[in-house]
């Protein structure tokens, strides 16, 4: 008679938790560059985090406290109730959280504190599409970038029409800005997010 097996509990309890980890950093990377944000740094930049602490979180390889998860959750725009729609290989919501919840939630977010600026009618002239497209911009552009690049970012022929109609609220607004302001029309210019656009994002 074969001897029964017994599981080591203690092996499969770090498994699980490996796997935990795993789900979350993977749910951390998709929602960055579902946002706009193409690397880790950019993201540790824009958020004032460690960069190197951000990439553990990203790799699965931190252990994070709950304050932690909490925090970065909200700089995504997320509800802490999410956390439990992991986007694994059979959670199909995990997948919408970070394709549709988070841009809506960050989209919600700008329109309320552009209300807030007062401007007559500004407010009516954000298209969510439009704020989708500012928010990305501004995330790209943490580091400076040419007007080029932020258009081949958002999928758009490089014109000045296509700038102007998709990012002119930001620099009208000063949430992107000129490296050369007194040469605006420099070969050379390019435009990165203000302190002011990082409390956007």
């Amino acid at each position: 008679m074969s001897k029964k097996v017994i599981p080591n509990l203690e092996n499969e309890k770090e498994r699980n938790l490996e796997k935990l980890k795993k789900e979350l950093g993977d749910f951390f990377k998709a929602t960055r560059e579902e946002l706009g944000y193409k690397t880790k740094d950019d993201f540790s930049d824009a958020k004032n985090l460690t960069r190197s602490q951000y990439a553990l979180y990203e790799s699965g390889k931190a252990n994070p406290t709950i304050e932690t998860i909490f925090n970065l959750l909200w700089e995504f725009g997320l509800d802490y109730q999410e956390l439990f729609n992991l986007p694994h290989s059979n959670n199909k919501y995990g997948s919408v959280i970070i394709k549709e919840v988070a841009p809506m939630r960050k989209i919600e977010q700008v329109k309320e504190q552009v209300y807030l600026l007062k401007e007559e009618g500004l407010d009516k002239r954000l298209s969510d599409l439009m704020v989708l497209r500012i928010l990305r911009t501004l995330a790209f552009c943490i580091k400076p970038k040419s007007k080029g690049e932020i258009l081949e970012n958002l999928g758009l022929k490089n014109t000045t029409n296509n700038f102007q109609r998709s990012i002119g609220l930001a620099l009208e607004l000063e949430w992107l800005v000129m490296t050369d302001p007194f040469t605006p029309n420099s070969p050379q210019q390019k435009y990165f997010t203000s302190e002011e656009g990082r409390k956007f994002i």
